[in-house]
């Protein structure tokens, strides 16, 4: 396995306190490991067909995936350690330490990780508990997705957010049946009652609940054809207070009504680059990475999910469509003329 190891340690800013905590999301990490070990026994008896040791084995699953559901939910939502365990860590070794956790996953499945990060990283500022949970779903999520004798890449990188610094991971791997229509119900389950449905749909809503309370941000992208990418930031300085009651999280969808024809004109690949354009554009508009932003090729749409108090929603999306109105668009040297159409939603 090819792996880029960095120096291994424990979590930060530990109490006795945080004893308790730290035994239930052992118990969690256990149980998850437990649950991909039988999904992979699923998939080496799919070949002897055996209707009876199938279906135990998937009665089995389907158990632990509901046990790690509910520890999650326990966590997310009572906000267990959430608060008050919150310190400054190093991501890297929670990382490595994950990956550790998952080492007979990979070896199994013949998959390799890299890890790659940009020099002098700061500290996050978090509950490493709760961030342990969410890298282990999108990790062992990576795992279960990807081709066997595949790669699986984590890249760690310092960003700019509005209130200072933070750290984006990605997670990415390939996944050939990954579409856009996947990506948009994702990005819609993340910000809607997600506590029915899939274990897997929990689990990431759960992930996006932990990051959410920790003042971050967690999307879904297509980074290349043929590739997923669960990404999240965290901020490196602690972030005050909570939301107010009358903030929502809302979706504005940016549609180019006359896109079929501009791709007939000038190509697919081309059109595809003017919605590049136009989401590059918005995202230059809103809080990027805290403000959402992804571009749906089929239906030539950019959308941009922020949260923000119910009376600010109409002027942040006439501060967006304004800008885009007066804005000239180009194929290559050439003007292209773009019709835009706007809708503005609640999500939550």
């Amino acid at each position: 396995m090819t792996k880029k190891t960095h120096t291994k340690g424990g979590l930060a800013g530990r109490t006795e306190n945080e004893g308790r905590l730290h035994l239930l999301n052992d118990i969690r990490t256990s149980l998850a490991i437990t649950a991909d070990a039988a999904k992979l026994l699923i998939d080496l008896e799919k070949e002897k067909a055996n209707p009876r040791k199938m279906e135990l084995l998937k009665t089995m699953v389907e158990n632990l995936d509901k046990i790690n559901a509910t520890l999650d939910a326990v966590k997310a939502v009572t906000g267990e350690g959430g608060v008050e365990g919150r310190v400054y860590f190093d991501i890297m070794n929670l990382i490595q330490q994950v990956c550790a956790t998952h080492d007979i996953l990979f070896l199994q499945r013949q998959l390799h990780y890299h890890i790659s990060a940009s020099a002098d990283l700061p500290k996050v500022y978090a509950n490493p508990e709760q961030i342990l949970i969410v890298l282990s779903n999108l990790i062992a999520n990576a795992i279960k997705y990807a081709p066997r004798n595949s790669d699986i890449e984590i890249n760690v990188k310092e960003v700019n957010l509005r209130q200072g610094s933070g750290v984006e991971i990605s997670i990415i791997n390939a996944n050939e049946e990954f579409t856009e229509k996947n990506r948009y119900h994702i990005l819609e389950k993340f910000y809607k009652d997600s506590t029915s449905g899939s274990s897997d749909g929990f689990s990431l809503a759960v992930c996006r609940e932990i990051i959410q309370q920790s003042h971050g941000q967690l999307w879904v992208d297509i980074p290349s054809k043929g590739k997923v990418a669960f990404a999240f930031v965290l901020p490196c300085v602690e972030v005050k207070g909570g939301k107010p009651p009358n903030y929502h999280t809302f979706k504005y969808d940016i549609t180019i009504a006359n896109y079929e024809g501009i791709t007939k004109k000038y190509g697919i690949e081309k059109g595809s680059l003017l919605l590049s354009q136009i989401e590059e554009y918005v995202r230059r508009l809103v809080r990027y990475p805290m403000d959402v932003v992804a571009a749906f090729e089929q239906s030539g749409t950019v959308s941009t999910i922020y949260e923000t108090e119910e009376g600010n929603a109409p002027s942040v999306a006439a501060r967006i469509s304004e800008k885009l109105n007066s804005e000239r668009f180009h194929i290559g040297k050439e003007p292209v003329e773009v019709t835009l159409q706007y809708r503005l939603s609640t999500l939550q």
